[in-house]
């Protein structure tokens, strides 16, 4: 059995005895390590010529591997990066708070938020007026009432006058001579 398959069994031994391992190195002599520096401390000790053999735990891989160490640096920074818009997109939707206006560096779906807000806030703005203009003609109704039921007294003080009897005589029935 080759150095390598031993050295595999080895690890497997330590991965179940240690579950929270996932990464063993390993020295020529069969020293096991978990920490790259220790190991390497001991290569340097014992003046191995070669490397420390490292192990992963089945699953998983190489967290120093600098694909994914630049991965997860673009990763973070495009959270801290929605982190942002996601606060800036807050700001804009409390109606209680001011805003600042959008401008070329502002991310579209904060500008989106912004659009939005500014389209409420004249909504807004056109129904308390209308709301206003509703008070008035609500006022104007009434009063329109009013002047109707004063034109309808009108009416019907006119319609008495004119069938009232007449009282005076007519000029031309009365006999002259008698007079």
């Amino acid at each position: 059995m080759s150095h390598i398959k031993k050295f595999q069994e080895k690890a497997n031994a330590l991965f179940e005895k240690y579950p929270e391992a996932n990464k063993i190195f390993i020295s020529e002599n069969g020293q096991c390590f978990f920490e790259e520096k220790a190991a390497q401390d001991y290569h340097d000790l014992k003046r191995f010529e070669t490397k420390p053999e490292v192990f992963f735990r089945e699953g998983t891989q190489d967290e120093d591997d600098p694909d994914l160490q630049e991965a997860l640096h673009h990763s973070e920074s495009a959270r801290k990066v929605l982190e942002g818009i996601i606060q800036d997109v807050l700001s804009v939707c409390d109606l209680d708070q001011d805003y600042e206006p959008a401008n070329a560096d502002t991310d579209d779906t904060v500008t989106a938020v912004i659009s939005l807000r500014e389209k409420y806030a004249e909504k807004d703005r056109l129904l308390t007026e209308m709301g206003g203009e509703l008070e008035k003609l609500s006022g104007a109704v009434q009063e329109n009432e009013s002047l109707k039921q004063q034109l309808e007294a009108a009416n019907k003080q006119i319609e008495n006058l004119t069938q009232t009897p007449k009282t005076r005589k007519d000029a031309s029935q009365t006999d002259r001579t008698k007079a």
